[in-house]
């Protein structure tokens, strides 16, 4: 083995090895897990000169986990629950919360009650997914506290939503070409909630795009472990985030229409977490209901016109000033190509921004932008596959392409690094401000009440203007880049 290769594969288990003994001893967890991310990096680059070719997914799983974990900061809030469950799970073999009732750790309003316990009030299968992290602190022992619980949030969240974007690339590669598929993803990774909000905190989007970009890949190949892939993929995101089912749904009757034969597969796959799901419900209520239905169902209070607009143009809450590249992919599915998936997929985009704007509280509470088009930003991203020829082969449309995503990869980067605007709010706040313009991330940066308010007017923006450049000159090498590229 060359000696670089060895060098970080010595880096590598270093980082791993330290990892594992915070995660036994309740220590910090992101330091090493980044350094071991790093380290995978620098072998995969030891190993060949563009490993974005050679390997990919893994490049890809790599990278998005190493960004991800570089914020070094844990940026959640109702995600505490989700941290707790998994010690319910496997110390008391409960889902249950009762034993953290009254612990400054768990607020009483982030339960339930059912019966005589207290449940998570999100749905739970977020905390089954990160469960693997948990083992070894419940072999060690550990007590949990606020900070090791806020590590174990924020490295299971990275993992997690890394591995969707490698998910994604190979179900985009199975319709466009590599470099086209690659861009996509780091879009994605970089452009979308993914970056700024999923993977910062083991919310309900990471988990629910695992699942989506599972079950993107398994209507991408044929065979039947794809079909049971792929539902098993599209039931898991229902599980973790329920509005999943405006993309599970569509993709299921997809199936039916298109590939009837695909359908037992299918099915099957996405019976087992329904059957887990209802399970769980079952045990805790007496009825195939979710026990967090009816807290939910009151925040139901009829389509809302402003903010169906709002979440598409506001400056504090618009998708397209977010994450602009998204545009392509509500363009996909209205062309006369159109592939069967975008036809399809297209209306369950449509269903989520309306469902949405059914809820009081649209806005999000202390979030960046619509966090909750985050699964509706993966999928309209997989639409974009499909547009790698009309978009390349026109020159204005590739500008724009490559403009709108360097611009999205700026604001979520704001977003990773900085204090969201806004953030802490009331509700009532948010909605009174949702149009003002200077709480847009990029006007922020000018804001002397904004994230870099402790520096000085030239200051912001000096910080400001070596952004622009810095995504001007993203946007001009990606142009040239995606223009060379077979």
């Amino acid at each position: 083995m060359p000696a670089p290769k060895r060098i970080f594969s010595f880096a590598f288990a270093a980082g791993l090895s330290w990892f594992f003994w915070a995660d036994f001893r309740g220590g910090v967890l992101w330091t090493p897990a980044f350094l071991a991310c790093l380290a995978g990096l620098g072998w995969l680059f030891a190993e060949a000169r563009r490993p974005w070719e050679r390997r990919p997914g893994a490049f890809l799983f790599l990278l998005s986990a190493a960004v991800y974990l570089s914020t070094f900061r844990w940026h959640g809030g109702d995600d505490i629950p989700m941290s707790l469950v998994p010690f319910a799970l496997l110390r008391d073999h409960t889902f249950a919360l009762d034993r953290f009732i009254g612990d400054r750790l768990l607020p009483l309003n982030f339960t339930l009650a059912a019966g005589p316990h207290r449940l998570s009030l999100y749905p739970v299968a977020p905390a089954l997914m990160a469960l693997p992290l948990y083992l070894l602190p419940t072999l060690g022992g550990v007590l949990p506290t606020e900070q090791f619980l806020h590590n174990l949030s924020k490295v299971s969240a990275a993992l997690i939503v890394a591995g969707s974007v490698s998910l994604l690339y190979h179900a985009c590669s199975a319709r466009a070409s590599r470099a086209w598929a690659l861009c996509i993803a780091a879009f994605y990774a970089f452009g979308t909630w993914a970056f700024s909000v999923s993977s910062q905190a083991l919310y309900q989007h990471g988990p629910a795009c695992l699942g989506l970009s599972l079950g993107l890949l398994g209507l991408t190949r044929a065979g039947r472990r794809w079909d049971f892939l792929s539902g098993l993929g599209f039931g898991w995101a229902v599980a973790a985030r329920p509005d999943s089912v405006f993309f599970a749904a569509p993709a299921g009757l997809h199936v039916l229409f298109h590939r009837a034969r695909r359908l037992p597969g299918f099915a099957l796959g996405a019976a087992v977490p329904a059957v887990l799901l209802l399970g769980y419900w079952h045990h805790y209520t007496g009825r195939f209901v979710p026990p967090e239905a009816p807290v939910h169902a009151a925040l139901l209070t009829g389509f809302q016109p402003a903010a169906f607009v709002a979440m598409l143009l506001s400056p504090t809450r618009g998708m397209l000033l977010f994450s602009p590249f998204l545009a392509f992919g509500l363009w996909a599915p209205l062309r006369r190509e159109a592939s069967a998936e975008s036809r399809w997929l297209a209306p369950g985009a449509l269903a989520t921004w309306a469902f949405v704007a059914c809820y009081d509280s649209w806005v999000g509470g202390a979030t960046f932008g619509t966090r909750y088009f985050a699964a509706m930003a993966m999928v309209l991203a997989f639409c974009c596959a499909e547009l790698e020829s009309a978009i390349r082969s026109e020159p204005r449309r590739l500008a724009a392409w490559c403009g709108a995503g360097a611009f999205s990869i700026l604001v979520h980067a704001l977003g990773g690094y900085l204090t969201w605007p806004g953030y802490g709010w009331r509700v009532d706040l948010e909605k009174a401000t949702v149009w003002s313009w200077s709480l847009h991330p990029w006007l922020d940066l000018f804001s002397g009440e904004g994230a870099l308010r402790s520096l000085p007017w030239a200051a912001r923006a000096a910080v400001a203007a070596v952004l622009a450049a810095l995504g001007a000159f993203s946007a001009t090498r990606l142009y040239a880049a995606l223009q060379e590229d077979p």
